[in-house]
């Protein structure tokens, strides 16, 4: 059995349910052949020659492989007392003598002798060769066509299969095995383990962010403490980049006036120079008049000096000179 594929327990939901067939099968599901009897090798039973199999339709506990499109590959079992169910179901519809050959074609060619339930240890299927647990339900039935039982005698039917309406229900495998247990928890560990290195990588991964997300939030409590909130916080950035923006405007608008403040100085200046230098201009055409008007002047008197004569002795030359420039007195 593979104990990776689910395991359903068969059920009946209500009177309508139940087995209402047995077919005669080359391989029957729960893996189990019947055994067929003639005169040559069951002495006991007859003077004369018997058609007689005697084989299990139902095993308690016998996990029986399926297929279907909805769950895909599964396993089945009926329990001790679902088949105690299925049997009583069965009797009190009467259909004993229900048989199919391949689950495709009914036929009369069989009939039932026996059907009973194994009870215990001293049952008479050990008779016939069965070692199967209590529980097991065991047809004995007569083939009355020859080319039935010779098919029977060549191995090509070789046991009994049933043809039941019932449900599937999931079981929770409590009957399971120390092998299956320990394997089964083997699984459960590799898979625990695998989870946990997951989840540890994780929690490693949000420590380290964590870690950073500290580190941040430490680094904008220092530049902002006292901030009640990061709300508070983001207004006051909005505020100090617009009080910036304010300030930068207001000191490009005290540069400009200081330029022109500058500009009207060296303005002033300019005119304060112009009209100290045309002052000194001024004074010094003044002074340079000043200084030719008493050149002049002193040239005047010089001349005035120079020409006047002082007769402080009468010469002859001086006579000459004043009878030269006063002809008439004479």
């Amino acid at each position: 059995m593979d104990k990776d594929l689910p395991l359903y327990d068969i059920t009946l939901e209500d009177f309508e349910q139940g087995m209402y067939k047995i077919s005669l099968v080359d391989k029957p599901a729960i893996e189990e052949n019947f055994i067929y009897f003639s005169k040559q090798s069951i002495e006991m039973f007859a003077n004369d020659e018997k058609r007689e199999v005697v084989g299990p339709i139902m095993i308690p506990n016998k996990e029986i492989l399926r297929q279907s499109a909805e769950n895909g590959f599964y396993y089945v079992r009926f329990t001790e007392d679902t088949i105690r169910d299925i049997m009583y179901n069965y009797s009190k519809k009467g259909l004993f003598n229900e048989f199919g050959i391949q689950h495709e074609n009914d036929t009369t060619d069989v009939v039932m002798l026996e059907i009973w339930m194994k009870e215990s240890d001293n049952d008479k299927s050990t008779d016939y060769g069965f070692d199967l647990p209590n529980g097991t339900v065991f047809v004995k039935a007569k083939i009355e066509s020859d080319e039935l039982f010779n098919a029977i005698k060549d191995g090509e039917i070789n046991g009994f299969s049933i043809e039941i309406a019932a449900n599937i229900t999931p079981t929770n495998k409590e009957e399971m095995t120390e092998f299956s247990f320990a394997k089964e928890l083997g699984k459960l560990e590799a898979q625990f383990e695998t989870m946990t290195n997951k989840f540890q990588e994780r929690i490693e991964g949000l420590e380290s962010e964590n870690e950073i997300l500290l580190s941040a939030l430490t680094s904008f409590e220092e530049k902002f403490a006292g901030v009640e909130d990061l709300k508070s916080a983001i207004e006051m950035i909005q505020k100090h980049i617009e009080s910036m923006g304010d300030m930068a405007q207001e000191e490009d608008e005290e540069e400009k006036e200081e330029m022109a403040e500058d500009s009207k100085e060296e303005e002033e200046d300019m005119k304060e120079e112009e009209k100290y230098e045309a002052t000194e201009e001024e004074v010094n055409e003044q002074e340079v008049e000043e200084q030719f008007t008493a050149q002049q002047t002193e040239e005047v008197v010089a001349e005035e000096v120079d020409k006047t004569i002082n007769f402080e002795t009468i010469t002859s030359e001086k006579i000459n000179l004043i009878n030269k420039h006063f002809p008439s007195l004479y």
